[in-house]
């Protein structure tokens, strides 16, 4: 819901901003005071053409949405069809699961992303994994919809207020299928026409793209990090820091590590990352620095913990830890050790056990209260 307020203030707040660069250049063009151009622009605005514009804003925010909706829809027909199996279809913080046989709806938030469709890989040889129409679904879906628009725009006579919307579908649907299908990486992050060209010719990220899609499946279901098959958790070989795939595998790693209690194990690759920080997206340099905090604090190595757990770091951790069990981990690891308030950490503690059942990754909630538990019980 935050994300929905943003997006709609944000639409306004563009809104606020075009009039106020627009009357001044107006009034230079015309020679006139901006006081009088911006009288005779309100003298313009009927109750008709304050509704038009309302309804624009409006159409626009419609068709963003339902580019959400439909682009993670493709993915998750295209994933059906290929023998995919359903994990997660999520849209903004909104995420439907599947749940002891049922489809459950949870909170989850996942920065830079609006919607996020998860399916477990099929089980098979990873020559026979078809990685292609699962990427290409929600660009085709895109495609699908905005000719859509296009054609019924074209071929019928419809209400203003239905072209209107039907103008913003086709809009937001070309530019949708334009960043999502032209391959590129944005923010580090390879879009779904990258994977889908890509994917196949490296055969190392391809089995880090399915790794990653099984850890989240098996991760939902219950299973710690710890408890799951080593193969997952195979390095490629040389790691390519500036593929997310490639830095998501050894982030896996050395959580896996942290889940069976290896601290310095795991506090030597975060080490041997953040060596290589500059290269890694955005989000992943955040985690980085969060789960080395952790392992500093694991080690008694205090002093530099305070130094990764910087103020971006700590509104990272903040924002996400009512959707993510291991950033309250985090958290009270903190209160624990950096700021030395025991009650504040056994509370978070105690929180987290009775709110266990709302997060959606189950194995990472066992994984946290285990590990917060032994924060406790090794630190005076």
């Amino acid at each position: 819901m935050k994300t929905l307020l943003r997006l709609i203030g944000g639409l306004l707040l563009g809104a606020v901003i075009g009039l106020i660069i627009v009357v001044p250049v107006i009034a230079v063009m015309d020679g006139e005071s901006v006081t009088t151009v911006a009288r005779n622009i309100c003298d313009k605005f009927t109750l008709n053409k304050v509704v038009a514009i309302a309804w624009m804003l409006l159409a626009a925010l419609i068709a963003t949405i339902l580019n959400i909706v439909l682009h993670e829809a493709g993915h998750l027909v295209a994933g059906l069809m290929t023998d995919y199996k359903f994990v997660s279809y999520r849209f903004f913080n909104w995420t439907l699961i599947r749940k002891d046989g049922r489809l459950q709806w949870r909170n989850f938030e996942l920065g830079g992303t609006a919607g996020q469709c998860l399916m477990a890989p099929p089980d098979k040889p990873l020559e026979e994994i078809d990685t292609r129409w699962y990427n290409a679904g929600g660009v085709l879906a895109q495609i699908i919809i905005t000719l859509l628009a296009i054609v019924l725009l074209w071929a019928m006579d419809l209400p203003d207020w239905l072209d209107m919307l039907l103008g913003m579908m086709a809009l937001f649907g070309i530019l949708g299928v334009l960043t999502n299908g032209i391959p590129m990486k944005l923010g580090g992050v390879a879009n779904d026409g990258y994977n889908l060209l890509q994917l196949d010719k490296d055969l190392a990220a391809k089995q880090s793209f399915c790794n990653v899609l099984e850890l989240n499946a098996r991760n939902q279901e219950g299973q710690t990090y710890g408890e799951m098959p080593e193969r997952l958790f195979n390095m490629p070989d040389p790691i390519d820091w500036k593929n997310s795939m490639h830095t998501a595998t050894v982030l896996a790693s050395a959580t896996r590590k942290q889940a069976k209690h290896q601290w310095e194990e795991s506090y030597r690759q975060l080490t041997e990352a953040c060596s290589h920080k500059s290269d890694i997206m955005p989000l992943y340099q955040l985690e980085l620095e969060n789960m080395m905090t952790l392992a500093c604090i694991a080690t008694g190595r205090d002093e530099e913990a305070r130094q990764h757990y910087t103020h971006d770091v700590i509104k990272y951790v903040t924002h996400h830890a009512s959707t993510q069990s291991d950033k309250q981990m985090t958290t009270m690891a903190v209160a624990l050790a950096l700021e030395g308030d025991r009650p504040k950490a056994e509370q978070l503690l105690n929180k987290l056990e009775a709110e266990r059942d709302k997060y959606i990754h189950q194995g990472d909630v066992t994984m946290s209260l285990d590990l917060m538990r032994w924060f406790l019980n090794t630190r005076p």
